[in-house]
């Protein structure tokens, strides 16, 4: 038997998984739902928020090759800033991540590429 919540192999007359604590049903049969409670747990562990502090503070150390957007999940635009720095045009990638970071740090741009709000 699989634990519903965490999909740890567990004993059949378990009552508490033992990986993760939660309360079993009795049954007899695994979860025809598996796969599914596997990806929404993983869901559930990449969707935490972001720090806003930790964002701000890339954005101005590593700013201009684009640390701060891939943290933040915007890919895209990670790519451009490193491409920008690659290209010699590290003093404009390193200029707009200044902004970036003064836009992150005063809560003007508050949310991560999945529209997660970021925490303080």
């Amino acid at each position: 038997m699989y634990c519903t919540q965490c999909g740890f192999k567990i004993e059949d007359n378990s009552v508490f998984c033992p990986q993760c604590g939660y309360k079993l049903e009795q049954r007899t049969q695994q979860n025809p739902d598996f796969a599914q409670n596997i990806k929404n747990s993983y869901n559930g562990i990449m969707e935490k928020p972001k720090s806003r502090l930790l964002a701000g503070i890339l954005a101005i150390v590593l700013g201009s090759v684009g640390a701060h957007w891939f943290y933040l999940g915007y890919t895209r635009k990670g790519v451009t800033h490193l491409l920008m720095y690659v290209f010699f045009l590290g003093w404009l990638s390193q200029i707009l991540a200044i902004i970036h970071a003064l836009k992150i740090l005063t809560g003007r741009m508050d949310t991560d590429a999945k529209g997660i709000p970021l925490t303080d």
